[in-house]
């Protein structure tokens, strides 16, 4: 009887902190912004599905999954409008001119992430704000990489929301 009742203690404490734990410690996304020809540039970005899925739940959607690409597509594009933009120059946003982007469709599904490719014609400087996944996940990390030409990367970034956004040379 003794050795039932620790291993079912033993069981439900394990149970408890799966249960308490997160789906991953990580909270972060990746892009690659390239030019691909004088002032035309197209945007990588791959983010976690659960990460992109609960934080369109939090922005007022019915709980989704993403796996349904063509019922969801408006529904990203949607997110992505309120929280990602471009604007010309370096100053302040409030008062720089916006700059118009495409995003591609479909984006690409995956059980582990989500694909997706926006375009964009800017000439450098232009500021980058990518709110993405920041006010569901207080340790979000929106990591840029960006080439302008073959030879080699130009510039790296690091947005978070202390710093959500920078400006692309």
């Amino acid at each position: 009887m003794m050795r039932f009742l620790q291993r079912t203690l033993l069981f439900g404490l394990l149970l408890a902190g799966l249960v308490s734990a997160d789906r991953h410690p990580l909270h972060l996304s990746s892009a690659t912004l390239v030019q691909t020809a004088k002032n035309q540039w197209v945007l990588k970005k791959t983010l976690f599905t659960d990460d992109l899925e609960e934080a369109m739940t939090a922005m007022g959607y019915e709980p989704i999954r993403l796996n349904d690409v063509s019922h969801h597509q408006a529904k990203v594009q949607a997110y992505l409008d309120a929280y990602f933009s471009l604007y010309k120059g370096s100053g302040d946003p409030k008062t720089a001119k916006p700059i118009a982007w495409t995003l591609d469709a479909p984006y690409v599904y995956d059980p582990e992430s989500v694909h997706i490719v926006l375009r964009f014609t800017a000439k450098p400087p232009f500021q980058l704000l990518d709110g993405t996944l920041l006010s569901t996940f207080t340790d979000q990390k929106n990591v840029y990489s960006v080439r302008k030409s073959a030879e080699g990367w130009s510039q790296h970034a690091i947005i978070d929301s202390d710093s959500p956004s920078f400006v692309v040379q």
